[in-house]
């Protein structure tokens, strides 16, 4: 016990070895401080690089989506299977009763022709790929 406390008697150049210890853990606590506000400036600055690519992420996102919604028109839809496909609108008339099923199937279908209608010239600057196939349902869906 006597060695413990001759630790706290102890002197260096006039200064208390226990006080010269307790200075140079302040002075390590100081700079341990400013080293973690500094990592703390770092990573506060580069969590706000991150919000700023999130928002132009989600701006994109969002013009995305409204592209979407403009090529999904269905009057769009529909004006491109007129003229790429050469299809026409179905007659509202050109119904079948329930009752006339059994007697369609067993006829089978016949293609009904056409005369596709001459298509607008189409600006340069993107040309519209045909789709692999579109069946007639698209365009009586649209309305």
């Amino acid at each position: 016990m006597k060695g413990f406390v001759r630790l706290f008697e102890q002197r260096v150049r006039g200064i208390r070895l226990i006080e010269l210890v307790g200075l140079v853990l302040v002075f390590a606590l100081i700079l341990w401080v400013c080293a973690s506000k500094a990592r703390e400036g770092e990573d506060v600055r580069r969590m706000n690089d991150l919000d700023r690519q999130i928002a132009d992420e989600q701006q994109a996102v969002d013009g995305l989506r409204i592209k979407v919604a403009q090529l999904e028109r269905p009057g769009r839809l529909e004006a491109l299977a007129v003229q790429v496909l050469g299809m026409q609108r179905t007659d509202p008339n050109h119904e079948a009763q329930l009752e006339s099923l059994p007697e369609i199937s067993r006829t089978g279908s016949r293609p009904v022709a056409t005369t596709p209608t001459p298509a607008p010239a189409a600006p340069a600057a993107a040309p519209v790929p045909a789709p692999a196939a579109v069946s007639d349902d698209l365009i009586t869906e649209a309305h």
